[in-house]
């Protein structure tokens, strides 16, 4: 993340200036001052700075004249897409209809272009937004709040942002060992227990062996009974003519 600040050095440079010593080396400052004017106390201010300093003399004198190059400059950074964080630093009010017209036109070149009066007042987050680790973000929020805060602001964010603990996934039942307690408790057991009443299956043979004794067995059996009774009438004739027999050899004797 870097910034740039373009500082209006004709505009109450002092408090434009606050916040300097606060920035990093990735960060470029851009100090516009009247021509002829002495820097030796715009350096001074800017001394205990790691941020790349230029200063930048107006091109011709007179009045507006640093507000016109402070804008075309923006534009030329925008236009290059060098200015993702850029940011005017003057108590002069006019230079919001150039931020206007840049949002409005160029918006997707950069991330943040704002009129500001101080350096500091554009690093309200800038300690969160350049922290690389949690260690960082921690040291940072100590300097940011001071030890007491600074340690719970971090243990609240910590916690906020924390993940979410996984769901524990069930263990997977060997479906062997599954359906052998189905069948062993519960419906499995129900169902197991219901098909009891298979007498009446063992009913049903009885009668289709009613059904088979009608034309099956008892035509076996019936015809035993005709053969005895045939010997009886066979008998019973031979008897008859053993009689009659008799009878006439009687009759032949006499």
């Amino acid at each position: 993340m870097n910034m740039i600040f373009l500082v209006d050095g004709d505009n109450n440079i002092g408090t434009g200036l606050q916040g300097i010593d606060l920035l990093t080396a990735d960060d470029t400052v851009l100090v516009f001052y009247g021509k002829g004017q002495s820097l030796s106390s715009v350096q001074k201010l800017c001394a205990g700075t790691k941020a790349q300093v230029q200063y930048l003399e107006s091109v011709r004198g007179g009045k507006n004249s640093i507000d016109f190059q402070i804008i075309t400059e923006l534009g030329v950074l925008v236009g290059r897409g060098e200015a993702d964080f850029a940011y005017v630093i003057s108590q002069d009010k006019g230079y919001e209809a150039a931020m206007g017209a840049l949002r409005a036109r160029y918006a997707d070149t950069f991330r943040e272009v704002a009129l500001r009066p101080s350096i500091q007042s554009c690093l309200q987050a800038s300690f969160l937004l350049r922290s690389a680790s949690r260690e960082e973000l921690a040291q940072a929020l100590i300097r940011e709040f001071g030890p007491a805060q600074g340690v719970l602001a971090y243990t609240h964010l910590e916690e906020l942002f924390a993940p979410a603990p996984a769901p524990v996934p069930a263990p997977a039942e060997d479906p062997k060992k599954s359906s052998g307690r189905r069948k062993r408790g519960g419906k499995g057991a129900k169902a197991a227990k219901e098909p009891q009443p298979e007498p009446m299956a063992e009913e049903q043979p009885a009668k289709k062996q009613g059904r088979l004794h009608l034309g099956g067995k008892p035509a076996e059996e019936s015809q035993p009974e005709q053969m005895e009774e045939q010997p009886v009438k066979k008998t019973g004739r031979t008897h008859r003519g053993g009689r009659r027999r008799k009878k006439a050899a009687e009759k032949a004797a006499e």
